[in-house]
């Protein structure tokens, strides 16, 4: 019994274990004392970099910036950067102009000092390509299958490229006048000229798209006929409508108007859209980048302009750029007020009654909203009058689904499934605004997606199932490597008379600035040929192959390597895993 008492499995072990004989080191083979007996070494993993992973186009937004900076080599980088954004999105110099960036939010780069310019290095590229005439790849070879693209905006004209890219016969159906969309009616030519939009269009329809305009779903043709006539259909209709107010004195009212007719009647009238109008005083009700637009769209055709906003300015929905341009534009704003009534003298406005608002109190219903503007209510007996001639709501846009009830089974969107396909019909697509109100480069994301699984299908390629991207994190990188410094920032013209100024107001950077911002790319997730690991390895057992293609210009000796793990804890960007012999 006292035998067992004083036994410890557990100690003896530890005091019996055959442990390698204690050898003094000399200072730099000190680190690698023992690591003979790790049985690791160095495999390299490329991962998704955070902005690609945050980007709905899919763009390869580390690969293009690698090329600016040469870390991979091409004869003609702007060239070979331009033919990797269009891979996934063939509008850059549209999204240049105009994406909000979320891959800049994601940006681990930000975590250092501030993220990469992302949107101002497409801007640049798109605009190179442009300058330079580059065109997209030729069509493959003819598959002898036709689809049929419903909607000419970005999601119909990304969906019909792909597919044309692939040797699909493809025909875009186009109610409006001109493709383009929203991109067209709902962003004005002083943001995204348009040569630009025409140009990049162009671009698509030269690989043999064909193009019928002023043909509408419902009215010229049946979805049920186009279904027949094609071997597959895709609807991109987006969400052409804008949203009224719908307060007294709003219906029927010639110059209460909502965001969407408004910058619509732009494109198509120009600047005649007010003549004879007598406006002079714009309010817009909104608080969202649309808002802005309209603002500075009605200083520009000569009035003055109103912004009323429910909510504070800290919690206004549009991007920091679009409000400190409308501010700069000479728009004036109103914040934490909420329009209930439009005053009228016969048919025409006078003016607007207003309440203020003020913050729900933990606990109301509503109070912590998604939407900020629900947050808000109505302060008791706090209205006043703002005087205008016109009012417009940027308050949201709608589909119109007329023609389209197969798909939507009376439902204001059309469902799909992870395949972009419409369930109950055989060979309908959908994708962009009409499932979901979204960004613009959301609308060219799925129309490639949903082209990839056209495209599939067609040719009974069986899809592998999607699987999670690895998403390389800041804990994976080493940001001592990377000094500090300050994203490079486009310049805006602001004129000092705003008034007729319809010209493009965001300069691209130049050559050399885009190439310097690119330098500032971490490149998370893939080697970008530092050669830290080479200098730091204290058994020379890595080498470096210049001529090899990206990824591939480090080797490691694996017979030299003994396991020291320093490659790993150097490399600046985490493309370096200690694997190779795991469980040896």
């Amino acid at each position: 019994m006292d035998d067992i008492a004083d036994s410890n499995p557990i100690l003896d072990a530890a005091l019996d274990y055959p442990y390698v004989e204690y050898k003094a080191e000399e200072p730099l083979s000190r680190v690698v004392a023992f690591g003979d007996h790790s049985h690791k070494c160095p495999v390299y993993v490329e991962r998704t970099p955070p902005c690609t992973a945050a980007c709905p186009a899919g763009e390869d937004i580390r690969g293009y910036h690698n090329l600016l900076r040469e870390t991979e080599r091409s004869a003609d980088k702007w060239a070979e950067a331009f033919r990797r954004i269009v891979d996934k999105n063939p509008f850059p110099a549209i999204m240049g102009r105009v994406c909000p960036a979320p891959c800049e939010a994601s940006c681990n780069r930000a975590k250092v000092d501030q993220s990469v310019g992302i949107n101002a290095v497409e801007h640049a590229i798109g605009q190179y390509a442009l300058e330079h005439k580059l065109p997209l790849e030729p069509a493959g070879p003819a598959s002898g299958h036709r689809v049929a693209v419903v909607g000419g905006g970005p999601a119909g004209l990304s969906c019909a490229y792909q597919l044309r890219r692939r040797g699909h016969a493809v025909t875009i159906y186009e109610a409006a006048p001109k493709l383009g969309g929203m991109v067209r009616y709902g962003i004005m030519g002083y943001r995204v000229s348009r040569d630009v939009l025409d140009a990049e269009i162009q671009r698509i329809l030269d690989l043999g798209v064909e193009v019928k305009t002023g043909v509408a779903v419902g009215r010229d043709v049946t979805l049920e006929e186009l279904s027949r006539a094609h071997d597959a259909v895709f609807v991109g209709i987006g969400a052409q409508k804008g949203r009224n107010l719908r307060v007294p004195g709003g219906e029927g009212t010639p110059h209460a108007t909502n965001a969407i007719d408004f910058l619509a009647a732009f494109e198509r009238d120009g600047e005649a859209m007010l003549r004879g109008r007598q406006v002079r005083d714009v309010l817009v009700l909104g608080d969202g980048d649309v808002a802005m637009d309209v603002a500075r769209l009605a200083l520009r055709l000569g009035a003055r302009a109103t912004v009323a906003s429910a909510v504070p300015r800290a919690e206004m929905a549009c991007s920091r750029y679009e409000l400190e341009e409308a501010e700069a534009d000479g728009a004036s704003f109103r914040h934490g007020v909420s329009v209930v009534e439009i005053l009228r003298d016969g048919e025409h406005v006078r003016g607007v009654r207003c309440v203020q608002m003020e913050k729900k109190a933990k606990g109301e219903e509503g109070w912590n909203a998604k939407i900020p503007f629900l947050r808000y209510k109505p302060v008791p007996r706090s209205d006043f009058e703002v005087a205008c001639d016109m009012v417009v709501a940027s308050i949201g846009q709608a589909t119109d689904t007329a023609g389209f009830e197969q798909a939507t089974a009376g439902a204001p969107f059309i469902p799909v499934d992870a395949s972009y396909k419409v369930p109950g019909l055989a060979n309908v697509y959908a994708g962009g605004d009409i499932l979901k109100i979204d960004l613009i480069t959301t609308a060219v994301g799925q129309g490639r997606k949903a082209a990839e699984a056209i495209d599939a299908t067609l040719r009974g390629i069986a899809r592998a199932p999607a699987t999670r991207a690895d998403v390389i994190g800041m804990d994976r990188l080493h940001l001592w490597y990377f000094p500090k410094s300050e994203m490079a920032r486009r310049k805006h013209a602001c004129s000092e008379a705003v008034r007729g100024a319809f010209h493009e107001v965001l300069s691209p950077l130049t050559a050399a600035e885009a190439a310097s911002e690119s330098g500032r790319c971490m490149s998370c997730g893939q080697c970008f040929s530092c050669r830290q690991c080479l200098l730091y390895c204290p058994q020379e057992a890595i080498r470096m192959f210049k001529s090899n293609p990206i990824g591939e210009t480090m080797f490691t000796d694996y017979a030299k390597c003994v396991g020291c793990h320093i490659c790993a804890e150097i490399c600046p960007c985490g493309y370096i895993d200690m694997g190779m012999g795991e469980g040896l």
